[in-house]
């Protein structure tokens, strides 16, 4: 064998050694991590006590904060030292959680000296659990182990320490305001609210309702707009739609933290016999309706007990003082308890900006529904109108053929809806603090729009403010200004009469 091949055979060899070596280890390393793994679990399994859960009917708990007694009557949990207190149920289910499998890690000591070394001789809680068949376990929870591995613990009835893992801090701690059940607000979707309104003490007062039938019409841009904003502005005007959607998701939900007081009869002492601010909801929940008779189901043919019906609902909430945590307290109209919503929540529904859900057009119509536009320009008229004339071809379908003019002459459809468009697109685009007066100042153009609705022309008129923007005037308070070059462009439009190709 050549010098060559040796050396390449040793090579291999070498190799081969090398990575057996490496799977010998590997094999080790896992088994090593199972072994300590079976031995964890194994320290896991000792389980000193159980209970029956569906035969536990009376629990005494203990701690710093509380010291009660719970029976269970009818399937409900009643304190017995204030039996019209309503307890919630997913608390008492904590307590149970805890002692009916008392499975503890490890002994500590079978029979200590001194348990107060254990935090045992005035225990962070006592949980005492009787069952309907008269049995009855006690366990007491110290403190953590210096290695926070889990509370030392003991039965009553017994000396032994013991090491239990897994026992929330919140479940031996609990007050009894923690303990006391929350009757939190409706649950809404937000597309069903149809009005809302949010007053407050400090802040302009807010109300926006759906108004599809155009109840409040005297607002142009509520023909593009089913949403009306009747507060804060002297007079209505249109909602922004994705506006308005966006804020009625702050209102989906009325959660509370807790309930501080489940029957108040001083509601000063929280604010709320003055509430600094309150929410009014009102919309529409579908509810399961039983039929008086049932009805066959004309697709499937079966038979129907039930139906869905959509009611409408409202609700209230009073919102008082903060707690030194910076809380809300809180209470539902005509309900006598007080409860505590987190700051967070209540300050996302009161953060309600008019201005920033206002629909921005100023005067926005369909063309379908105007027989006629008058614009004024420092004392010159001029005129856009449209006859409609309705015929019937001869399948009997109608046709409406629409003449277009301008200042009395007739004109191309193309260029006299481009300039239509320009009108209509007037903005507003900023809100001042105050409302000014226009007195003795004469408009730089007035805008009449005359519909096939109603008899009243709907006009708004723009007065000069200042180097950047007009005044806009349409009939209440004089509060909003437009972007002075689009409305130079409006005039400029309805004066040249050009369409987009010129």
């Amino acid at each position: 064998m050549s010098g060559r091949k040796r050396k390449n055979l040793i090579s291999l060899v070498s190799l081969l050694v090398l990575l057996a070596l490496v799977i010998g280890f590997y094999i080790w390393y896992v088994n090593k991590g199972k072994s300590k793994e079976d031995d964890d679990d194994s320290e896991k399994t000792i389980q000193i006590e159980t209970m029956d859960t569906d035969l536990i009917n009376e629990i005494h708990y203990k701690n710093q904060n509380v010291d009660m007694t719970l029976v269970k009557e009818d399937g409900v949990w009643i304190y017995q030292e204030e039996r019209e207190r309503p307890i919630g149920k997913a608390y008492v289910n904590n307590i149970i959680n805890v002692i009916d499998r008392i499975n503890v890690s490890r002994i500590i000591s079978e029979n200590p000296e001194d348990l107060g070394k254990y935090g045992l001789s005035s225990p962070r809680a006592v949980i005492t659990a009787k069952q309907s068949d008269g049995k009855t376990v006690t366990l007491m929870i110290g403190k953590k182990s210096s290695a926070g591995e889990g509370h030392y613990v003991k039965l009553g009835n017994a000396d032994t320490v013991y090491l239990m893992k897994n026992i929330p801090e919140s479940y031996i701690s609990y007050t009894l305001i923690d303990m006391t059940d929350i009757e939190h607000g409706p649950s809404i979707e937000s597309n069903n609210i149809y009005h809302l309104e949010v007053l407050q003490k400090d802040k302009d007062d807010f109300e926006v309702i759906y108004d599809p039938d155009l109840k409040y019409y005297k607002t142009t841009a509520l023909f593009i707009s089913s949403w009306a904003i009747l507060k804060p502005y002297d007079v209505v005007y249109a909602a922004d739609l994705d506006a308005v959607s966006k804020l009625l998701a702050n209102y989906s939900s009325f959660n509370f933290k807790s309930c501080v007081d489940y029957a108040a009869t001083d509601f000063a002492q929280y604010g709320l016999d003055d509430p600094q601010a309150s929410i009014f909801i009102e919309y529409y929940e579908q509810v399961e309706v039983e039929l008086d008779e049932p009805e066959v189901d004309p697709e499937t043919g079966e038979e129907i007990t039930t139906k869905t019906d959509t009611e409408e609902r409202s609700f209230k909430l009073l919102i008082g003082n903060q707690n030194e945590d910076g809380d809300y307290y809180v209470r539902k109209d005509g309900d006598d308890a007080v409860y505590v919503m987190s700051a967070s929540n209540v300050k996302n529904k009161l953060n309600v900006d008019a201005f920033s859900t206002l629909s921005k057009f100023v005067h926005i119509h369909n063309i379908d529904s105007v027989d006629k536009v008058e614009i004024n320009v420092g004392g010159t008229l001029y005129t856009m109108s449209m006859e409609r004339e309705t015929t019937t071809d001869d399948e009997g379908k109608e046709e409406i053929n629409t003449t277009y003019y301008y200042n009395g002459k007739v004109v191309d459809e193309d260029t006299f809806k481009d300039v239509y468009q320009v009108v209509i697109g007037a903005k507003i685009d900023r809100e001042l603090k105050e409302p000014v007066t226009v007195d003795g100042i004469e408009p730089v153009v007035t805008v009449s729009f005359y519909t096939t609705k109603y008899d009243e022309p709907f006009t708004t008129s723009y007065y000069p403010y200042d180097d950047s923007f007009y005044l806009i005037d349409t009939g209440g308070q004089i509060r909003f200004v437009a972007d002075k070059r689009k409305i130079d462009a409006l005039i400029k439009a309805v004066q040249e009469f050009k369409g987009k190709d010129n």
